[in-house]
């Protein structure tokens, strides 16, 4: 996982914390374009973002469920316990 998803730091485009005492992390997508003063801009910030996200699955990571309302949940399965 990248650096900037730990707990005690911010994405720098929307939110993602990892919970210290299971693993899992919590991401929603909210602010992943504030500030960007131009399309070409917001663009950017949205890949970039979603590296994070691509980060998080090379890492063995998978949705818990669905994402609803800007809320996802991530987590590693146990060995024997992923569907894919």
């Amino acid at each position: 996982m990248s650096a900037r998803s730990r707990s005690d730091e911010r994405s720098p485009h929307g939110a993602m914390e990892e919970c210290p005492d299971c693993g899992s992390v919590t991401f929603r997508g909210a602010w992943a374009i504030d500030g960007a003063r131009t399309l070409p801009e917001a663009a950017l910030m949205f890949r970039e973002y979603a590296d994070e996200i691509e980060d998080l699955a090379a890492a063995g990571y998978v949705l818990r469920d669905p994402i609803q309302h800007d809320l996802g949940y991530a987590l590693r399965p146990e060995d024997g316990e992923e569907d894919e």
